[in-house]
């Protein structure tokens, strides 16, 4: 029993750094915003998927009792990473380092319905159908999150190249007035990073919290304070980069081009649909999840 924890430890560690997990989580911000626009966007986008995937494929199957014997070490692990790194994007003055931290969150809540969905079951049908959803919600938000981050990492980068390499918070003000298309794809892209209903990142996470509530509602309900933060930091980018009076000096910050407007739209377009219609992915992914399920129960 001993032997098998302590393998269970190294591996999570290995994942964990990964993900990342807080505290392993210093060297993501700084990777992720010194790092050039198009690696950071491969970062969010894949890599830091290949931790929660380890988790999921590896850990989850193989290590479903160490996982319930520090149960709840890992539960308050996956709090502090939704909640404390929400806090953190919110003290951001750095765009880049802004939505660092904010990737963290999101790959919280996976962690969350994972961590719960290991929980002793309970031999209630209803049980197995809690986590089933959660670890939907997982997969879904593993996707969902890749495709809106990546999004926003790369307005930030046209961002950047137009103004010369600021991303500050306060270094821009009033753009909508200039750029009304920049502002509404990027608008849709941090809406549903924010989790609106109707886009693709509020499927995912009411499917986790769906799961997770009955099966560890003390867990579910502190990292709520993570929703809540979120909303807050990214109606803050809102408000200081693209309203409120125009600095003289983005007079002639130019729109999207063509181009670029359709190099953004396949991302915004596939956020409506599986917003809409989250089936889409779901329905592929949901024969897996049972599986998974009805194997943490033995």
């Amino acid at each position: 029993q001993n032997i098998g924890l302590i393998v269970f430890f190294g591996a999570f560690l290995g994942f964990a750094v990964k993900v990342p997990v807080i505290p392993f989580h210093t060297w993501l911000p700084a990777a992720y915003s010194e790092a050039p626009s198009p690696v950071t966007m491969l970062l969010t986008g894949v890599m830091s998927k290949m931790g929660v995937y380890g988790f999921l494929r590896i850990l989850l199957p193989i290590f479903p009792e160490q996982i319930r014997q520090v149960l709840s070490l890992l539960l308050w692990l996956a709090v502090a990473t939704i909640v404390l790194s929400a806090c953190a994007a919110f003290a951001q003055k750095d765009l880049k380092r802004m939505l660092a931290y904010s990737s963290i969150n999101h790959l919280g809540y996976c962690l969350l319905a994972m961590f719960a969905a290991a929980s002793v079951a309970t031999g209630v049908t209803a049980s197995d159908i809690q986590k089933a959803a959660a670890l939907d919600g997982a997969l879904l938000q593993m996707f969902n999150h890749g495709l809106t981050a990546s999004a926003l990492f790369l307005f930030v980068a046209l961002i950047e190249k137009r103004s010369g390499g600021l991303r500050g918070l306060d270094d821009f003000g009033g753009l909508r007035k200039v750029v009304p298309v920049f502002t509404g794809l990027m608008g849709i892209a941090l809406f549903s990073s924010l989790g609106l209903p109707g886009l693709n990142g509020f499927v995912g996470e009411f499917l986790i919290f769906k799961g997770v509530f009955p099966l560890a509602p003390w867990a579910a309900a502190i990292s709520t304070i993570g929703i809540l933060v979120t909303a807050i930091f990214l109606l803050t980018l809102i408000q200081r980069v693209f309203c409120g009076p125009l600095n003289d000096r983005w007079a002639t910050f130019p729109d999207l081009t063509t181009r670029e407007r359709w190099l953004v739209v396949p991302s915004i377009s596939l956020m409506f649909i599986l917003g809409i219609w989250p089936q889409f992915i779901l329905g592929k992914i949901d024969a897996t999840v049972v599986t998974l399920v009805q194997h943490l129960n033995f």
